[in-house]
């Protein structure tokens, strides 16, 4: 961490006014989305659909807080201007929060090519209010390296997760104001790495994919100038094998089955009656990437006998003779016999493994639908790497904007063998909850339906309260932080969960302040379940920044406290985790490994 706080004290000597973007390039940002959206739903949607759009995206009144702000953006000349000018600052800010709103909700269309352009570009122009004034803002620019560049030479293990924060902070910030691109490069080059990484074990692959083979055939062909007609049957085993691969994951299908026949071969003047079995091998490789399965030719060897049962025709000297010849050839005749079984074998291990490919169908699927409403509240769809080795089938993701920083290590090595693994970054909670809850107003209610949203599996009852007066029963609301909405820490084997706001209200009683939220988690593992996580203690609510409160902001503390004990489990993982997949138990599966260790939730499940 020394190596970046002397890199930032050096860059802090180097802050250019300059450099920082006028507010008008973002204005004219938004102008061109507007009108981008509005020719597009004009001409590519029926007349009430395009009413019923812009009646909701309210863009007009978008539109009439830019121009105003327009006419009052100038030197004030007296205090009537200035404050003209601040009540028009103010109500773009408004309309710009409520367009945001809007913007980042679970309704079908949102995630259609000309909103998410309107959103990148209303946010853009929210974050670049706060640079109007360019001198302002570099100072504030420089005070916070300053306080980034003390927390990094202060960290220690206990800290690192807050450090980690304060220099993506500070990332955005300098990203924003277009200062110290080497310092943004050099930070963006360290915290790069991906921040999930989804596992399907070989085992559960091989549960799937395996199966018992049968396939009954007639044999109708010319073998060495002999007809051969009759019946064979080939049974045996497909099961699976991941192969190492990086960038594309590698499942090999193997077959290895037993083939009998019986059959009649004819040859003027006489028939031979003859009875076959052998041994054959065939294997086939599917490749998984984001396009679905793709397979390579299957590849097969059989290794085919034979034995003759007797010879038909009257004369005895006849038989005698074919039986001879037929002994003769009965070796060309195996070879011959098992290239052809080779032949056939790979084209239908071919035809089958194909029918049954389930990936790349476009049907609806778990995964998918997340995707959906994730684009609909402005998360983009990350990049993917997908791989393979013995134990598992790996995907591997980087959930990041452009302002945003990565994992700073790669995820550890998960020591055993499961059926499905999963794990998970700090930085993939942060980068994706930023994107849809900062700065957000909401109260306990649109919070629950955003988590239906997430996760439609999981149940998000309004906790219930003690109090035989329900002197609680209006539902708080939280206004959450611009940065680092959501706490998530994993961290010397415990992680921790929480919020950060600016304003909590509940009833009468409201706090207008910078607030954290924070509760701790400890593993236990119980015989014959698994692991599960203990909350440790009461929930951590504390204001940073703040050195004393009022006794009203107390009495308001203390509702908070009774809020949040109630909202953040005792337990977490004390269930068994429901998978769509038939071939894990109906009751779901359970975490058997756990690991918080640099940043890295990692999970082991079967």
């Amino acid at each position: 961490m020394n190596y970046f706080a002397d890199r930032i004290d050096a860059a802090a000597d180097q802050l250019d006014v300059a450099r920082v973007p006028s507010l008008d390039e973002f204005v004219s940002e938004v102008q061109a989305a507007i009108a981008t959206v509005q020719q597009e739903l004009n001409v590519g949607t029926d007349r009430a659909n395009a009413a019923a759009w812009l009646g909701y995206l309210k863009m007009d009144e978008l539109s009439e807080a830019i121009g105003e702000l327009g006419e009052r953006n100038q030197p004030a000349k007296s205090r009537d201007e200035t404050r003209k000018l601040m009540m028009a600052l103010a109500q773009l800010d408004k309309v710009l929060g409520d367009m945001r709103l809007r913007l980042t909700i679970n309704y079908p269309g949102l995630e259609r090519a000309q909103i998410p352009q309107l959103r990148t570009a209303v946010r853009q122009l929210d974050a670049m209010l706060r640079h109007r004034d360019p001198e302002r803002s570099i100072e504030y620019v420089r005070a916070q390296m300053v306080d980034v560049s003390k927390a990094l030479r202060d960290s220690d293990e206990t800290t690192q997760a807050e450090a980690f924060y304060q220099l993506d902070e500070l990332t955005r910030l300098l990203i924003e104001t277009r200062q110290a691109a080497a310092l943004v490069a050099d930070i963006r080059a360290r915290f790069h790495h991906p921040n999930l990484r989804v596992g399907v074990g070989s085992g559960l692959i091989s549960r799937i994919a395996s199966r018992p083979f049968s396939e009954p055939t007639a044999i109708n062909e010319c073998l060495l100038g002999t007809f051969i007609r009759g019946r064979a049957t080939l049974s045996g085993t497909v099961t699976t094998r991941l192969l190492p691969s990086e960038g594309v994951a590698k499942i090999q299908l193997i077959l290895q089955g037993q083939l009998s026949s019986q059959n009649r071969g004819y040859r003027k003047p006489v028939t031979v009656d003859a009875i076959g079995y052998g041994h054959v091998t065939a294997t086939k490789v599917l490749n998984l990437d984001d396009a679905g399965i793709r397979s390579e030719p299957a590849i097969a060897t059989a290794e085919l006998s034979s034995t003759i049962q007797r010879v038909n025709h009257p004369l005895k000297i006849v038989r005698r003779i074919a039986m001879k010849k037929a002994n003769e050839k009965k070796g060309a005749s195996n070879a011959e016999g098992s290239r052809r079984l080779e032949r056939r074998v790979a084209k239908n291990f071919d035809r089958q493994s194909d029918e049954g490919a389930p990936m790349g169908d476009g049907k609806s699927t778990p995964p998918r639908d997340l995707v959906a409403v994730l684009g609909r509240l402005g998360v983009q769809e990350p990049p993917r790497t997908w791989s393979s080795e013995s134990r598992y089938l790996l995907a591997t993701l980087r959930q990041k904007s452009e302002q945003d920083l990565a994992a700073a290590v790669p995820p550890p090595w998960i020591s055993g063998s499961h059926d499905l693994s999963i794990q998970i970054h700090e930085s993939l909670i942060n980068n994706v909850m930023t994107q849809i809850l900062a700065g957000r107003t909401m109260t306990g209610a649109q919070l629950q339906q955003l988590g239906k949203s997430l996760a439609p599996e999981m149940k998000f009852d309004a906790p219930a309260t003690d109090d035989p007066d329900q002197e609680e029963a209006e539902e708080p609301i939280i206004t959450f932080s611009r940065t680092r909405p959501i706490i998530f820490e994993a961290r010397q084997g415990k992680i921790w969960i929480g919020l950060r706001g600016t304003r909590f209200q509940q009833g009468d009683q409201s706090l207008r302040m910078p607030l954290r939220v924070r509760a701790e988690y400890e593993p236990t593992f119980v015989v014959g379940q698994g692991y599960m996580l203990q909350r440790q203690g009461e929930v951590e609510i504390d204001f940073p920044g703040t050195q004393r409160l009022s006794i009203g902001q107390i009495a308001t503390r203390k509702k908070m406290e009774r809020v949040f004990d109630r909202s953040l489990p005792k337990q977490l993982l004390d269930k068994p985790i429901r998978v769509p997949v038939k071939q894990l138990p109906e009751s779901g599966i359970r975490v058997q490994e756990f690991s918080a260790q640099q940043g890295w939730l990692s999970l082991g499940m079967r």
